[in-house]
């Protein structure tokens, strides 16, 4: 595993994609989490707020205290606005977000980040999607992760 250090905002105003080796730790951590049986480790959904408006997709997600996810890979540059306090990987630095940021990221992207306390993320980027479905495989490498759509499939 790689070691990270730690940078507080606001010094950070780009995500970069992260290396090659912190990629593959969060892609072994990722797989090894969705492989423990459900009564180990349960993912909670999260409730997922979607607009298509003006030729841009924006997606917020609410998350609580000590929530942890890792995200699909991002195949496009975005805007990112976190409000509230989390811990954040860009690149291959953990980074401690207070209050509200607005982030430009960049596009082979993967991230984890950690909520220190309510917090809102809200991504946007550019599409010419008519759906939610076209527009989240337009924005994720591995869309099928989702969690959302892992539950749809679940409730069949």
């Amino acid at each position: 595993m790689s070691t990270l250090a730690v940078i507080p905002s606001p010094t950070v105003s780009v995500i970069p994609a992260p290396s090659p080796v912190v990629l593959g730790d969060l892609t072994r951590l990722q797989t090894y989490l969705l492989s423990l049986p459900k009564d180990e480790f349960q993912q909670v959904p999260l409730p997922v707020e979607h607009i298509i408006h003006g030729g841009m997709y924006a997606r917020t997600v609410r998350r609580g205290f000590d929530s942890v996810t890792i995200g699909s890979i991002i195949s496009k540059a975005t805007i990112l606005i976190v409000n509230g306090p989390c811990s954040m990987l860009i690149g291959d630095k953990r980074v401690d977000l207070e209050g509200y940021n607005v982030l430009a990221g960049l596009p082979g992207r993967k991230s984890m980040s950690i909520a220190r306390g309510p917090v809102e993320m809200t991504m946007i980027f550019p599409t010419s999607a008519s759906t939610i479905e076209e527009a989240e495989n337009e924005i994720f490498v591995e869309a099928g992760l989702l969690v959302s759509r892992r539950d749809e499939k679940e409730s069949d």
